[in-house]
């Protein structure tokens, strides 16, 4: 529970976080750069550790790298306790 808690304590990923719940389906890296406003590089980062931390999972279509929430309703719990605090 701690590494997830480590990958959502940085805001670019909290917000990526949030913009895959909100589509609640694959999503192209290419569609996320304006939500943190940075480079498909950096976002792929982003990505990665958020599926080391089990928070997403993500596939391959070619050269296009997709991620999608693991869990959307226990994701939708931790963001609560996460705003609470």
């Amino acid at each position: 529970m701690q590494q997830k808690f480590k990958a959502l304590s940085s805001k670019p990923r909290l917000k990526l976080i949030k913009k895959l719940l909100e589509k609640n389906e694959f999503t192209c890296v290419c569609e996320l750069e304006s939500t943190i406003q940075r480079d498909r590089s950096v976002i792929y980062r982003h990505f990665k550790k958020l599926e080391r931390s089990d928070l997403i999972e993500t596939r391959k279509q070619g050269k296009r790298v997709e991620g999608k929430i693991k869990h959307p309703n226990k994701m939708k719990k931790l963001l609560k306790i996460i705003e609470e605090v």
